[in-house]
């Protein structure tokens, strides 16, 4: 899909989420597409390391199609991976052109789908993103991987 198309369709979605008051079929949708995604691929994809690093691998560079240049791992241990996203966001243009807050719209439109997708990899992964962190606040959006228990 051309990048402008997706912004312009983004930007209609938020707004239908902020005058309804619900975010629920954003995230829903973002989900579907990553889970048959998911099935498609799961037993073509070559991965090694952690648990945790499967997920970053897997949703980041395969999913998403991102260079690690644009994803750069600055912490990684056996049960946590953090790392900074300087990608090119839909979402992110999206409120920046419709002047929505990045911190609001990210937590209520897709972190819940980033949640159930690595969930799908391994059910005791949680994804988290630094709020305080997160474009066009920040220069970057940081954000984790860690398995619990």
């Amino acid at each position: 899909m051309h990048k402008e198309k997706l912004v312009t369709e983004i930007i209609e979605k938020i707004k239908r989420a902020e005058e309804t008051g619900n975010y629920d079929f954003i995230w829903q949708d973002s989900l579907k597409r990553r889970l048959a995604w998911y099935e498609k691929n799961k037993d073509k994809l070559e991965l090694d390391g952690s648990e945790v690093k499967k997920a970053y691998t897997i949703l980041l560079l395969n999913y998403m199609g991102l260079d690690s240049k644009e994803v750069p791992v600055v912490y990684e241990d056996e049960r946590k991976i953090v790392w900074k996203s300087f990608s090119w966001c839909p979402v992110l243009e999206a409120c920046k052109r419709a002047n929505f807050d990045t911190r609001e719209v990210c937590k209520k439109g897709w972190e819940k789908s980033v949640q159930k997708f690595v969930e799908k990899i391994n059910p005791k992964i949680k994804f988290s993103r630094n709020y305080e962190k997160i474009r066009p606040h920040a220069e970057y959006c940081e954000e984790t991987f860690e398995l619990v228990e």
